[in-house]
């Protein structure tokens, strides 16, 4: 049986924000081409997955962490994540689910100026505009979002430049879709299962305080991830 979509689906959403903030450039040091950092080479390459370290952990999938981060009852995020040993790749970890946690806060609220967005991401990069980019298209539409995605086969790569980590990992979209706000409709169609899997490549900034968060900095999104994504 075909998962049923969103009509408006999240993971086109997404495309479209990637391909915008693509294009925007700028930034200053430790940003490379298309959002990747300089050395920070193939995500492919970098610590094992979830997966892979922790065989027994696919079936027993849980939030990665605590966070204060409030989400309503019917939104639901799963982080089928390990925990670092390194300190600096589980604070980078964190700061990614954080990063993702404040996109979907601000697609929930369909506000454009939600204020977490500045909290957790490196002002005017393409984190920020990416997150910007989906809160103004929910906004428009008057569309907010219910149901559960999972986040999986993270890899964290080593820092770089004694503040930037590259973090990429899966998402399942299959079991998440878009509601309108004013009849609490949900929105679904069958489309291809194909398009419920996106991989986040999200480059994450080590803050200067050291108690303080890691903010997300810039952020890759492919669509139709298939072959890294589907179990």
């Amino acid at each position: 049986m075909r998962p049923t979509r969103s009509a408006v689906p999240l993971a086109a959403l997404a495309a479209a924000a990637a391909l915008f903030v693509s294009g925007c450039g700028g930034g200053d040091d430790g940003d490379g081409k298309g959002g990747k950092i300089d050395g920070a080479g193939d995500a492919g390459k970098k610590s094992p997955s979830a997966a892979e370290s922790s065989p027994g952990k696919k079936n027993t999938p849980g939030d990665f962490r605590t966070s204060d981060i409030e989400l309503p009852d019917d939104v639901k995020l799963v982080f089928d994540w390990d925990q670092p040993s390194d300190p600096d790749k589980a604070a980078a970890l964190d700061g990614a689910a954080d990063y993702m946690r404040v996109v979907r806060h601000g697609m929930v609220k369909a506000n454009p100026k939600d204020p977490l967005i500045a909290q957790h991401t490196v002002p005017l990069q393409n984190a920020q505009e990416y997150a910007n980019t989906l809160m103004d298209r929910q906004a428009q539409k008057n569309y907010t979002i219910t149901g559960a995605e999972r986040f999986y086969k993270e890899q964290v790569g080593d820092l770089v430049d004694g503040k930037l980590v590259e973090v990429a990992f899966c998402s399942d979209q299959s079991r998440i879709f878009s509601k309108q706000i004013k009849t609490g409709k949900v929105l679904r169609d069958a489309t291809s299962g194909d398009d419920n899997f996106l991989r986040f490549s999200v480059v994450v900034q080590k803050p200067s305080q050291g108690d303080a968060s890691w903010k997300a900095r810039s952020v890759e999104v492919t669509e139709g991830a298939v072959k890294q994504c589907k179990n």
